[in-house]
C-alpha cells in the first residue's frame, strides 16, 4: 500500500508520540498506586496498633480492678462467714461493694459473686442473679483453680455476645469464691472501634479466638460466627499482620493485631478499590490529557503536512506536464505556482527554481524550433531549385536541335540561380547548425546545473535527516528529563503528604499521651487514698488486737499494692512525659521538613515546566526538520525527472544538428552539380 506524505507524517510522528504518552500515563499510574498503597498501609497499620493498645490498656485496667475487687474486705468477710445469720448481716456490705465497683467503672455492666458451690450469692441486679447456677461455666472452673479468666461467649438467656471477666477471692491459698463482671461491649465499642472512620467502606471490628464477632460499627453483624471463613482462620492463625481477602464480591485489605490476654483480634479493614481510588482518578485524568494532546498534535501535523503536501503535489503535477512537453499552464496552476514561490522556506526556493528552469527550457525549445523551421525552408528552396534544374535539363534536351546557344544561355541562367540558391541555402544551413549546436550547449549546461542542484538537494536532505535524528535524540533526552522531574515532583508531593499525615498522627499521639497522663493522675490519687485507707485500717486493726490481726494482714497487703501502683504510675508518668517531649521535638522537625519539602516541590515544579517547554520546542523543531527532509527528498526526485527530460531534449538537439549536417552535405553536392552544369554549358558554347 502506497502511503501519501500526509499519511506518513501522521503515522511516523503521531503514533510514537501516542505510544510515549500511553507509556508515561501507565507508569505514573503504577507508581502512584504503589506509593498510595504503601502509605495507606502504614497508616492503617499504625491505626490498628493504636486501637489495639487502647483496648488492651482499657481491658487490662478493668481486669486489675476486678482482681482488686476480689480483695475487698466486705466481700472476703461475707464468703468466710460460717452461719446464715452472719451472712445475712454481712450481705448489705457485700452488695454495696459490688455496686460501688459497677458504679465506679461503667464498662463493668454486671458484677456478681459466686460461692464455692457455683451458686450466685451476690449481684448488682439482685433479681437477675438470684438462684443462678454457674458451676458449668469455664470461667468459674478456671477461677476456682486460683486463676483470673476471660471468656467470650453468647448469653444463653438474651442471645447477646458478651465478655466475662472473673477473678478468684482468696483467703491465703484457699479459694473462697469467684467475683465476675460482664463487659459492656456496646459502650466499649462506642468509645473505641466505632469512632474510627476510614473512607466510605472502612471499619474497625473485633473477633475472639473462635471467630465470634464481638464489636462492629454495624450492629447487625455482631454475634456472627465467622470462624469457618478462610480469611478469618488465617487472621486467627497469624495473630498480626496484613491480609487481602474477598468479601461480597469485592477485594478488601485488612491489618490486624491480637490481644492475647483477652483472646481478641482487632481488625481494620477497607475496600482495596477505595484505597486505590485516587490512583484510578489519576489514570483517568492522565488518559484524558494524553488523548487531548494526541488529538492536538495530530491536528497540527495534519494542517502543516496538508500545506506542505499540497504545495509539493502541485509542483509535481507541474513538473510532470513539463516532462511531457507541455510548457503552458492554466491560470489556476500559475496562481498555485506563484503562491508556492512566495514562500520563504525550501518549498518556495524549489518552486522559484522550477519556474526559472521551465522559462529557460521554453526559450531553448523556441530557438531550436525557429532554427528547424529555417532549415526546412532552405531545404525546400533547394528542392525547388533542383526541380527547376531538372525541368531546364529536359527543356535543353528537347531544344538542343533548335539551338545550343539559346539552351546554353538559359542553362547558364539556371546554373547561376542554382549556385546562388545553393550558396544561400548553405549559409542558412550553417546558421541553423550553429543554432542547434548552441542549443545543445545550453541544454548541456542546463543538465549540468540540474545535476548540481540535485546534488545540493540531496545534501540538504541528508543534513535535514541528520538534524531530524539530532532533534529526535534531543526530544528523547528532554522527555526523559521531564519524566525524571515529574517523578521527583510526585515523590516530593508524596513525602509532603506523608509528613502532614505524620504530623497529624504525632499530634494525636500527644493527645493520647495527655489522656493517659490524666488517667495516671487519677490512678495515683486512688492509690494515695487506698494507701491512707490501708494505714487507717491497720491502725484500727491494731486497736482491735487479736480480733483484728487478719484484717491487719489484708490492710498491709492493700497498702503494698497501693505502693506498687504508685510506683508503676510514676514509671508510666515518666515514660509518658518522655513520649510527649519526643513528640514535641518530632513535631517541630516535621514542621521544618514540611516547609523544606514545600520549597523543593516549588523548585521541582518550575524545573518540570521548563522541561515541558523544551520538549514542546524540540517537538516543533523535529516536525519542521522532518518536513524539510521529506520535501527535499521529493524535490530531489522531481529534479531527477527534469534532468532526464533535459537529456532527452539534448538528444533531440543533437539529432537536429546531425540532420543539419546531412542537409549541408546535400547542399554541397548540389553546388558541385551546379559547377559541373557550368562546365557543361561552357563545353556547349564551345561546341
Amino acid at each position: 500500500m502506497r502511503l501519501r506524505l500526509l499519511d506518513k507524517m501522521l503515522l511516523f510522528v503521531l503514533l510514537p508520540a501516542l505510544l510515549g504518552l500511553c507509556a508515561v500515563t501507565w507508569f505514573s499510574y503504577t507508581s502512584a498506586e504503589k506509593s498510595l498503597e504503601k502509605q495507606i498501609g502504614e497508616d492503617l497499620n499504625m491505626m490498628v496498633l493504636s486501637e489495639t493498645s487502647q483496648l488492651e490498656s482499657m481491658t487490662g485496667l478493668l481486669r486489675n480492678v476486678l482482681n482488686n475487687g476480689a480483695g475487698i474486705a466486705r466481700i472476703n468477710n461475707f464468703l468466710r462467714a460460717g452461719s446464715d445469720e452472719e451472712r445475712a448481716s454481712l450481705r448489705p456490705g457485700m452488695q454495696q461493694a459490688l455496686k460501688n465497683l459497677a458504679d465506679d467503672f461503667p464498662l463493668l455492666k454486671d458484677v456478681g459473686l459466686i460461692g464455692p458451690d457455683g451458686m450466685v450469692v451476690g449481684h448488682t441486679n439482685i433479681q437477675k442473679g438470684k438462684g443462678m447456677d454457674l458451676r458449668e461455666r469455664p470461667y468459674f472452673t478456671a477461677s476456682m483453680q486460683g486463676k483470673s479468666s476471660v471468656q467470650n461467649t453468647r448469653s444463653k438467656t438474651s442471645g447477646e455476645v458478651t465478655t466475662i471477666l472473673s477473678a478468684p477471692v482468696m483467703d491465703g491459698t484457699r479459694v473462697l469464691g469467684v467475683i465476675y463482671a460482664t463487659l459492656d461491649l456496646k459502650n466499649l465499642s462506642a468509645e473505641t472501634t466505632d469512632s474510627i472512620k476510614i473512607g466510605k467502606t472502612g471499619a474497625c471490628f473485633v473477633y475472639d479466638g473462635s471467630g465470634l464477632l464481638l464489636m462492629h460499627p454495624n450492629k447487625k453483624y455482631i454475634g456472627d460466627e465467622d470462624g469457618k471463613l478462610d480469611w478469618v482462620r488465617q487472621i486467627i492463625a497469624q495473630g498480626s499482620g496484613r491480609l487481602v481477602y474477598g468479601w461480597g464480591g469485592k477485594e478488601k485489605v485488612a491489618y490486624f493485631r491480637s490481644i492475647p490476654a483477652m483472646n481478641w483480634f482487632v481488625l481494620v479493614s477497607v475496600e482495596r478499590a477505595e484505597v486505590l481510588a485516587p490512583a484510578k482518578a489519576l489514570l483517568r485524568s492522565n488518559s484524558l490529557i494524553s488523548g487531548g494532546i494526541a488529538l492536538l498534535v495530530g491536528l497540527i501535523i495534519f494542517l502543516v503536512a496538508r500545506n506542505i503536501a499540497g504545495a509539493l503535489r502541485e509542483g509535481a503535477h507541474f513538473v510532470g506536464r513539463v516532462a511531457e512537453g507541455h510548457f503552458e499552464i492554466d491560470d489556476a496552476q500559475r496562481r498555485s505556482l506563484e503562491k508556492s514561490a512566495a514562500r520563504t522556506d525550501e518549498i518556495g526556493s524549489l518552486a522559484r527554481g522550477v519556474g526559472a528552469m521551465v522559462e529557460n527550457l521554453k526559450q531553448l525549445f523556441a530557438d531550436s524550433e525557429q532554427k528547424t523551421r529555417e532549415a526546412h525552408a532552405a531545404t525546400e528552396e533547394a528542392r525547388q531549385a533542383m526541380r527547376e534544374a531538372e525541368e531546364a535539363r529536359k527543356a535543353a534536351e528537347g531544344a538542343r536541335r533548335e539551338g545550343m546557344l539559346s539552351a546554353a544561355g538559359q542553362l547558364e541562367e539556371v546554373a547561376a540561380v542554382l549556385s546562388s540558391a545553393s550558396t544561400q541555402l548553405s549559409a542558412q544551413i550553417e546558421q541553423s547548425d550553429r543554432g542547434a549546436a548552441e542549443s545543445a550547449t545550453r541544454l548541456s549546461e542546463a543538465a549540468t546545473a540540474m545535476n548540481e542542484m540535485n546534488a545540493t538537494v540531496q545534501e540538504v536532505a541528508k543534513n535535514a535527516g541528520s538534524a531530524s535524528s539530532a532533534s529526535a535524540e534531543t526530544k528523547e533526552k528532554a522527555e526523559a528529563g521531564a519524566q525524571v522531574v515529574e517523578k521527583a515532583v510526585r515523590s516530593i508531593e508524596d513525602v509532603h503528604r506523608m509528613s502532614l499525615a505524620l504530623k497529624g498522627d504525632m499530634a494525636q499521639l500527644n493527645e493520647h499521651a495527655r489522656d493517659i497522663s490524666r488517667i495516671m493522675a487519677v490512678i495515683s490519687d486512688i492509690a494515695d487514698q487506698t494507701n491512707l485507707l490501708a494505714l487507717n485500717a491497720a491502725i484500727e486493726a491494731a486497736r482491735a488486737g487479736e480480733a483484728g490481726r487478719g484484717f491487719a494482714v489484708v490492710a498491709d497487703e492493700v497498702r503494698k499494692l497501693a505502693e506498687k501502683t504508685m510506683a508503676s504510675t510514676n514509671d508510666v508518668g515518666n515514660a509518658i512525659t518522655a513520649i510527649q517531649e519526643s513528640t514535641a521535638k518530632s513535631m517541630t522537625g516535621v514542621d521544618n521538613a514540611v516547609e523544606r519539602i514545600g520549597e523543593a516541590n516549588k523548585l521541582a515544579s518550575r524545573s518540570g515546566a521548563a522541561l515541558e517547554e523544551i520538549v514542546a520546542t524540540v517537538v516543533a523543531t523535529g516536525d519542521q526538520v522532518n518536513a524539510i527532509a521529506t520535501a527535499s527528498e521529493e524535490q530531489s526526485a522531481a529534479s531527477e525527472e527534469i534532468n532526464q527530460s533535459i537529456v532527452q531534449v539534448n538528444d533531440m538537439s543533437r539529432q537536429t544538428a546531425g540532420a543539419m549536417a546531412e542537409a549541408s552535405k546535400a547542399v554541397s553536392d548540389l553546388a558541385a552539380q551546379a559547377q559541373r552544369l557550368n562546365e557543361l554549358i561552357i563545353r556547349m558554347k564551345e561546341a
